[in-house]
């Protein structure tokens, strides 16, 4: 079974709040549920544990690349919309005031699609790392 790119790349999206796995043997994307009763999320942990070998964890990206995500799509834009993002960019507080620019700077929808392609293309990436058939 193939992974969905696309359908990888939202998980990923939120793989800062929500544990995610793929299932290999069906191609699906699995996230668990903050809010999700106890005895469900005991129940997927079991079904997992006793067929571990077909669930791969989703790594956390959100954390691990956010800040190469951002500066990434700064360095794409104009050199006035660049400037004012990256020094949004440094010291303390970045995420915050980075976007806070993205909205000022009226690129909210630019930053959500660079964000998705973005996560599509570490999705690609981490599927090829992991041997895991994908389809665009």
């Amino acid at each position: 079974m193939k992974v969905d790119l696309n359908e990888l790349a939202a998980a990923f999206a939120q793989s800062d709040v929500r544990q995610g796995y793929v299932d290999l043997r069906q191609g699906k994307v699995i996230l668990m549920d903050e809010d999700m009763a106890e005895e469900d999320t005991l129940h997927h942990a079991f079904d997992m544990e006793d067929d571990w070998e077909h669930y791969i964890p989703l790594p956390n990206v959100v954390d691990e690349d956010e800040y190469a995500m951002m500066k990434a799509f700064a360095e794409a834009q104009s050199e006035g919309f660049r400037t004012r993002l990256l020094e949004a960019l440094q010291g303390t507080g970045t995420v915050s005031r980075f976007h806070h620019q993205v909205r000022h700077l009226l690129l909210k929808p630019a930053w959500e699609e660079f964000k998705l392609t973005y996560l599509r293309d570490v999705a690609r990436d981490w599927c090829e790392e992991n041997d895991i058939a994908y389809e665009e």
